[in-house]
């Protein structure tokens, strides 16, 4: 029986007639697909016949050249496999007010993954997993578990020449074949370069790995290097010769293609099943300026297991900083201002996108980085996510170029807020958590961050090369919980600053920062030239805001909160240092509902297309 209270249909007015049409005509655009892990590309993506997920986005890009919106595909549970990433362009896209969206089923926990299961059988005290030609993995994963390639003991006395290193001891040589990786680090860089002939006392490193790790430039970035003052010998050799002896590692004959791994204790029970992984990236989303990638979601969706060779090439890993890498046979110095580096890869990366939202995702097992928006992505956010175990960097915004030709190729409005990340930069230590490059309007709140050998939260570049005009606007770093970074590296801190911004529109506010467990570093380090800046109410235990450069200023430092004697570092007569609360033992009132609010927010509902920051700091 029709429910008495609503008006008879002939009784709507005229207006509500018309809105029901729209919505009868909307209801009927609507549309949604299925997707299974087992799906079929022959399959109707109906609830009873799921499709591929490339089945999928070709019934998508079908529907959209209809006219069709408010598409939705639902991926159900299960671990969709891939040799190469899913690739997005505009055709992909959806309308303004109509995303696209990708997200999972109720209930279910689909993973996007790089690799393949690859079963093993005992040999011995070990265990054997046949491998695909030509592949040498940096990282494998047991029962969801990273596993490590063997590595040797530190060599603090190997010396540094310009092939690579000497006077290693002969028990370490013997460990080495052709295709080891030396790893070792200097402040806050970190640096792989692969064995390309062994001798009696000495192994040649790759060039120009190992030319660009020993460069210089006007920043003294060699001080920091193999043959700077920093310089504290080889942390470890790995991907070793002979069988692995550490449990819980493994060494490859790429000869007869074996991994072979010397299980942990609990592991002898019986062989599980191996993670390899092979594909590089998950997704790619790749517009241009002319036809961006656009209005498009993704949510509840897990990224995992993916590889990484790059260190394996001539060009190994130099990091410059923060997961951004100096590559080429032809430098002749480092760059100055952070302009012409490569970024490590990311499982997911975003290129010339708009409006484009990651919400309630997973980026975990991940050989290198999370996520990358950049390349003149306008409006993007990565919201309720959680980050883990990952060999690099969580997030990654922005780009290398402060003033590009056209200003639509610089990455604008872009909000990072309550993700959970911890345990990454595994292997690659100079990562962060979020680190964002030359960017206008970036927001970075209300994310809980941790278990980092480096930086927390890092933005901009510049350093002093980039003249006396801004290079960022609206950077927004807000109600952050870090604790527990620094570990390794030295030369950072909780949360770091570099470059010039437009006045009035940036800040550092509120955040929580717990520095008393770590090694060297700031809670709230302004570094060079960080100008334009307002730091407050923000709560920093065992560290303090460091402001050393006489070239950083317009810099207002106040009411912030401090068990350290918080005094001044290098004041400067355009930095205002005062008041501020210093040598508490106790935290009043306030300071402690600022760490009662920072961090993740349960439940907190994703931000509505399209994506804006607000050019002003929040108020609060």
């Amino acid at each position: 029986m029709p429910d008495a209270h609503l008006p008879k249909p002939s009784r709507l007015p005229r207006i509500g007639l018309a809105l029901a049409g729209l919505l009868l005509a909307s209801s009927l655009c609507a549309q949604t697909l299925h997707v299974a892990s087992d799906g079929t590309d022959q399959a109707d993506c109906s609830a009873t016949a799921p499709c591929s997920l490339q089945a999928a986005q070709a019934k998508v890009r079908a529907l959209r050249r209809q006219g069709r919106d408010d598409i939705e595909a639902q991926l159900g549970d299960g671990i969709y496999r891939l040799r190469e990433p899913l690739r997005f362009d505009a055709a992909d896209s959806g309308a303004p007010g109509h995303p696209v969206r990708w997200r999972a089923a109720p209930g279910a926990q689909p993973v996007l993954a790089g690799s393949q299961s690859v079963q093993g059988r005992r040999d011995g005290a070990l265990w054997s997993f046949v491998l695909p030609p030509d592949d040498e993995p940096t990282s494998i994963w047991m029962d969801g578990r990273r596993r490590w390639p063997s590595r040797t003991a530190a060599c603090p006395h190997c010396v540094v020449d310009a092939k690579g290193l000497a006077k290693l001891p002969p028990t370490m040589l013997r460990q080495l074949k052709v295709g080891s990786l030396a790893v070792l680090h200097a402040r806050w860089r970190d640096f792989r370069c692969r064995v390309i002939a062994i001798g009696t006392d000495r192994v040649d490193l790759a060039q120009p790995c190992w030319r660009n790790a020993t460069l210089d430039s006007r920043n003294d970035w060699a001080l920091a290097s193999p043959v700077g003052k920093y310089y504290g010998g080889v942390d470890w050799f790995e991907n070793l010769a002979g069988d692995p002896v550490a449990p819980g590692s493994y060494t490859v004959d790429a000869t007869r293609h074996v991994l072979r791994y010397r299980p942990l204790p609990g592991e002898k029970a019986g062989v599980p099943a191996m993670e390899l992984p092979l594909a590089e990236q998950l997704l790619r989303l790749e517009g241009t300026r002319a036809a961006p990638v656009h209005d498009l979601v993704f949510d509840g969706i897990g990224f995992a297991y993916t590889a990484w060779r790059k260190p394996m090439s001539n060009d190994g890993y130099v990091s410059l900083q923060a997961g951004y890498l100096v590559d080429g046979a032809n430098r002749s110095a480092l760059p100055d201002n952070g302009e012409g580096m490569t970024r490590i890869a990311s499982a997911v990366d975003v290129e010339a996108g708009r409006d484009i939202l990651f919400d309630h995702d997973r980026f975990e097992h991940l050989a290198a980085g999370g996520i990358a928006l950049a390349g003149g992505t306008h409006g993007a956010a990565v919201t309720n996510s959680r980050f883990a175990d990952l060999g690099g960097g969580g997030v990654f915004v922005g780009d290398t170029e402060a003033h590009p030709a056209d200003a639509a190729d610089k990455t604008a409005d872009i909000v990072v807020a309550d993700n959970l990340i911890d345990h990454v930069a595994l292997a690659y230590r100079d990562n962060v958590a979020i680190m964002a490059g030359f960017v206008n309007g970036l927001e970075i709140a209300h994310n809980t961050v941790g278990d980092l050998p480096y930086s927390g939260i890092s933005v901009g570049w510049g350093w002093n090369y980039e003249g006396d005009t801004p290079v960022e606007s609206s950077i927004h770093i807000v109600a952050n919980r870090i604790g527990r970074v620094m570990q390794q590296l030295a030369d950072g801190g909780a949360i770091y600053t570099q470059g010039q911004s437009t006045p009035g529109t940036s800040c550092v506010v509120r955040n929580a920062i717990d520095m008393r467990h770590g090694r060297e570093g700031n809670g709230i380090y302004l570094d060079e030239r960080t100008v334009d800046f307002d730091v407050e109410r923000n709560v920093v235990l065992g560290s303090w805001v460091s402001a050393w450069a006489k070239w950083s200023g317009k810099l207002r430092i106040v009411d912030n909160w401090t068990d350290t004697a918080g005094k001044p570092h290098h004041p400067g007569p355009t930095k205002v240092w005062a008041p501020n609360f210093t040598g508490l033992k106790t935290l009043p009132p306030a300071a402690l509902a600022v760490q009662r609010a920072s961090g993740v927010r349960e439940g907190q509902a994703a931000p509505a297309l399209p994506i804006r920051v607000s050019a002003a700091c929040p108020a609060g």
